[in-house]
């Protein structure tokens, strides 16, 4: 009896091994980003009443018709603009993404604009506050009193804005927002080209940044329904002192409701994914990631997301809007609770997985023999321990 209890006990311990490596993650297999393709990619870090806002967009076409309006709550000074490394992009992605690693790629949206035209002495109620160089973009900050002035302005001066969007920009002015205008200086040597499934004609385009006083953080969504196809992905990082949630969308978190059983992890996650959006409802935003922002990132990145020293929180923001749904900003606020959230999805491959079951079949037997030959204890442990570490490096 104690000899079958001493091997009982044995097994358990190894089985538990053996776990514990499952448990770790250890298995993932090698998967692709979800959100490679988002349309609108964003960071907004927010820290007592002063939000940066960093937005990451790619241009497909001649670099002198891109241009870019975006809407901010407060007038910015030149100091208050400037561009930053996509590497806080990359850096992010990869501590949020659901999944081991996987690549990064563009397809943001942006205005199109048109060459730069003459420009009038006056456009009545638009206020030009400065006019800047920052990097490769030629910057204009302004205010309107009326949307069909600031149209107008932007038209002449290389910024066009679409027709039919009057609503998009009264939105704003109704509520006495300053306005960035951007373009590329057409003396700036053209970015690289992005190539592959993204053309070659498709140019990555520095990181921006923007940093202004708000009450609350928010992101200035109405706007990209000017520009916005059919259906937009948007995905942004929300920084701060706690996990943040969106105000005035219905916000939770991803729900997988089968598991991954191998095979092509982006078809199965972005299934699982649009799945649980549907539950959520229309106009809903998912939470992809919570948690804290770990302090090498955030070493890394404190000067360009313009946070003082703390802990900070990082939550992972994602959905797809149609132009009908992007009928305001989403606001942001303190989150009800700070815990954590991630979605790490483990799976082995076949070979892997028959592998391991080979390996707690030999173990069970040698235990099994330990039992009923414990004259033979000393060379069958020590075969264990062999098998034990074999199994230990499959997993």
């Amino acid at each position: 009896m104690t000899q079958t209890r001493q091997a009982l006990a044995l097994l358990i311990c190894l089985l538990g091994l053996v776990a514990a490596g499952w448990a770790d993650g250890g298995m993932f297999p090698q998967l692709a980003g979800s959100a490679e393709s988002a349309d609108q990619r964003a960071i907004v870090a927010f820290d007592d009443g002063h939000q940066t806002l960093i937005l990451q967009t790619a241009y497909e076409g001649d670099r002198t018709e891109f241009a870019w309006v975006i809407p901010v709550p407060d007038l910015l000074g030149s100091g208050d603009i400037s561009t930053v490394s996509a590497d806080i992009f990359q850096d992010l992605y990869v501590l949020t993404e659901p999944s081991a690693y996987g690549y990064y790629g563009y397809n943001a949206q942006f205005l199109v604009g048109c060459s730069s035209g003459s420009q009038p002495d006056e456009f009545r109620t638009v206020k030009v506050w400065d006019t800047l160089q920052v990097d490769d973009y030629e910057v204009a900050i302004l205010s309107a009193g009326q949307s069909a002035d600031l149209s107008d302005w932007l038209a002449a001066n290389g910024y066009a804005f679409p027709d039919g969007h009057g609503n998009e920009l009264d939105y704003y002015v109704d509520k006495s927002w300053f306005f960035v205008a951007v373009k590329m200086n057409p003396a700036v040597e053209r970015p690289p080209s992005m190539g592959g499934d993204y053309g070659e004609e498709t140019q990555e385009m520095k990181p921006l940044a923007l940093s202004f006083d708000t009450a609350e953080p928010v992101y200035p969504l109405r706007i990209s329904a000017v520009s916005s196809k059919d259906e937009v992905e948007v995905l942004v990082y929300v920084i701060g002192r706690h996990r943040m949630a969106p105000t005035n969308y219905h916000t939770e978190e991803v729900r997988l409701t089968s598991p991954f059983e191998g095979g092509d992890f982006p078809a199965y996650y972005e299934e699982q994914f649009r799945a649980s959006l549907a539950r959520a409802g229309a106009s809903s935003v998912l939470v992809e990631y919570a948690g804290r922002l770990p302090d090498y990132l955030l070493n890394a990145h404190r000067e360009e997301l313009g946070l003082p020293t703390g802990e900070f929180y990082v939550t992972r923001l994602r959905t797809y809007l149609t132009q009908d749904d992007m009928d305001e900003d989403i606001g942001i606020a303190q989150a009800p609770t700070d815990d954590s959230f991630a979605i790490r999805i483990s799976g082995a491959q076949p070979a892997q997985a028959s592998l391991r079951l080979g390996g707690i079949a030999a173990l069970f037997a040698l235990v099994a023999m330990i039992g009923i030959h414990p004259g033979h204890r000393r060379s069958l442990l020590r075969a264990g321990l062999t098998v034990a570490v074999v199994a230990f490096l499959l997993i």
